[in-house]
């Protein structure tokens, strides 16, 4: 072999090398972005569920549906920036709607990429028992 075709595999062994880390990458950084955002829904789902729970309840309201979500949101994810919480009742349910913004691994300099926006949704019936009532 001689001097120059060792120098040409030699680059081209450095370019193909740089170019699957490159990819590689690339995927790591996208899987853990995902992972990020679906433990952030997970954690608001699970608090909008609580708070429709709550909401539901003999003598609750939709006050403590909303103040219920947001406590298990700030003890779930306690550096996120709090949740835009409303719960409103339609006929026998109490239904709960969360927003909050999961943060973007590789914050880009526009939009969409600075953040990721969740919405989720809690729906609970409202329990009808009254204490000491008779079935």
């Amino acid at each position: 072999m001689s001097v120059q075709t060792t120098r040409r595999s030699r680059g081209q062994s450095l370019v193909e090398f740089s170019l699957v880390v490159g990819l590689l990458m690339l995927l790591v950084v996208a899987t853990a972005q995902i992972a990020i955002v679906l433990h952030y829904r997970s954690g608001l789902q699970l608090a909008a569920q609580e708070g429709a729970f709550q909401g539901s309840l003999s003598g609750h309201g939709q006050s403590d549906a909303t103040a219920t979500t947001e406590a298990i949101w700030s003890k779930v994810e306690p550096g996120a920036a709090p949740a835009h919480v409303t719960a409103m009742v339609k006929g026998n349910m109490v239904v709960v709607t969360a927003h909050a913004d999961a943060p973007a691994l590789l914050p880009l300099p526009f939009p969409p990429f600075t953040r990721v926006p969740l919405e989720v949704r809690g729906v609970h019936t409202i329990e009808r028992f009254q204490p000491g009532s008779a079935p």
